[in-house]
């Protein structure tokens, strides 16, 4: 290893680390919210804990990664080994402006050192949209494509490019008198925030969805409170009565879709399509230049094409997961002792298996 690398591993569970943690990402990452102190945290539990890898060169930050480092429990008997997965949403290094792809390089090179060095067995990342899994020295998936629309300076031009059902839609809409507003920055209140998630956790109640895209109340407070400049809620009311909302992320000149919801008794009102739409305008008038809407829970799935039919000609970008195996070995006792009908195809083939295997079951 060159002289001038550093690899520094942190965790996130010590005050002045977070603070420290907070400080980097405000200064040399525009304060990324997917990344913030505050959406971490809320993967901590007792057998799971925070940790970042700080990648120095010349001792100056280069490349940044928060990641989730967890014990292994298989049967209720706890092994001496670890593995280590990303948090929710787009995450993977956050790469510095000035990163060389033999940095990035060297970074993975420490990292997978480091792992060995300390019983990582596994790791797998959720990778951003921005090109960071670039380099990256697992197996490498292209996992979903992402509706990311880029948007016109003039929203007279947008509207032409929505498919037709999308405008019929959003006339419908009008003839209810639906009304849109959006609260941006230090206009979000605790009350905004809890009609937000009022109508986000109903929604998910009724998809019947996974325990990961549930959050508690205090979750959106202490992110979106202590992020402001980062974050716009956006509601659309019938008769005064908010019925469709998104959680807006800023970051640059791209906007997000956080997470959202409708209240179901008024989806023939067409209200998500009126809210995007008017979102959209929105972001126009901003001199917003993306709207990344994300993808649908698999490709060409109804969500998908949803949020595809308001940018029908726009090319996708591809989110990207990786998966790697430090320790082989362990991995086929860990696999073996979860699962008896473990094989090696399914190590042979991690991105068509759930991974990492033994928690399958777990």
């Amino acid at each position: 290893m060159e002289q001038n690398y550093k690899l520094l591993i942190k965790n996130l569970d010590e005050n002045s680390n977070i603070i420290e943690y907070k400080a980097l990402l405000q200064e040399k990452w525009n304060n990324n919210v997917y990344y913030s102190a505050e959406h971490l945290l809320h993967f901590e539990k007792d057998s799971d804990t925070l940790k970042y890898f700080l990648f120095e060169k010349d001792n100056k930050p280069l490349i940044l990664m928060p990641f989730v480092f967890r014990e292994i429990k298989i049967k209720d008997q706890k092994h001496p080994y670890f593995d280590v997965t990303s948090p929710y949403g787009y995450s993977g290094p956050l790469f510095n402006d000035t990163v060389t792809e033999e940095d990035i390089a060297q970074f993975w090179d420490n990292v997978d050192q480091w792992y060995m060095d300390h019983n990582v067995v596994t790791e797998f990342i959720r990778f951003s949209l921005n090109g960071n899994h670039k380099k990256y020295s697992g197996c490498l998936t292209n996992t979903l494509s992402n509706v990311r629309g880029h948007l016109l300076e003039n929203f007279d031009d947008q509207w032409v490019g929505f498919l037709p059902k999308v405008r019929n839609n959003y006339r419908k809409a009008v003839n209810h008198n639906l009304v849109f507003k959006i609260f941006h920055k230090h206009e979000i209140t605790k009350d905004i925030i809890k009609i937000f998630n009022d109508i986000y956790v109903n929604t998910m109640n009724r998809n019947n969805a996974d325990r990961i895209y549930f959050f508690s109340n205090t979750y959106f407070e202490n992110l979106i409170l202590s992020n402001l400049d980062n974050f716009s809620i956006a509601i659309a009311y019938y008769e005064g009565i908010p019925i469709s909302i998104e959680l807006i992320i800023g970051y640059k000149d791209t906007i997000f879709a956080f997470l959202g919801g409708t209240n179901a008794e008024y989806f023939s009102y067409r209200p998500n399509d009126f809210l995007r739409v008017k979102i959209i305008e929105w972001a126009i008038k901003n001199k917003i230049t993306y709207y990344v809407l994300g993808g649908g829970m698999k490709d060409g799935d109804g969500l998908y094409r949803h949020k595809k039919s308001l940018f029908p000609k726009d090319e996708d970008v591809i989110f990207h997961t990786g998966r790697k195996i430090i320790n082989e070995k362990v991995y086929d006792e860990l696999c073996l002792s979860a699962n008896p009908e473990y094989s090696p195809v399914h190590k042979e083939n991690v991105k068509d298996y759930f991974f990492p295997f033994y928690r399958l079951s777990i």
